[in-house]
């Protein structure tokens, strides 16, 4: 009985890490995609202290979640995505606004397919 217990209470916690790992793993992305949206926007639309202000949130934000992703689903698009945010500063800083919109249509496109890539569904299963 205690050998039934003990599988059933292992069983649960690798379901529930799982689950976890999965939802942290599709809203990383998807935060990331949403916010180099915004970034384009704010761009586009010439308010520039703003993409730079929201580039650097971004560039904190991903050097946080970025340890535990590597942990998690080692995977080179993700040091990828952290050279690609320090590209899109980089060039705002050099005040190359074109430059800009390009780097962030390379970085909505990096998270969403590492995002199909890495996340549990049943095309990357069969």
């Amino acid at each position: 009985m205690y050998k039934i217990i003990l599988a059933a209470v292992l069983l649960v916690v690798i379901l529930t890490l799982g689950i976890c790992e999965q939802v942290f793993i599709n809203n990383s992305f998807k935060d990331l995609s949403h916010d180099c949206e915004k970034i384009q926007k704010l761009l586009l639309s010439g308010d520039y202290e703003a993409a730079f202000s929201m580039t650097e949130h971004v560039e904190r934000d991903w050097r946080r979640e970025r340890d535990l992703l590597e942990f998690a689903c080692p995977n080179t698009d993700i040091k990828d995505i952290a050279r690609e945010i320090g590209e899109l500063k980089g060039s705002q800083i050099a005040e190359m606004y074109d430059d800009s919109i390009t780097r962030c249509e390379v970085l909505i496109a990096m998270a969403d397919n590492s995002r199909n890539l890495l996340a549990y569904k049943w095309k990357n299963v069969l």
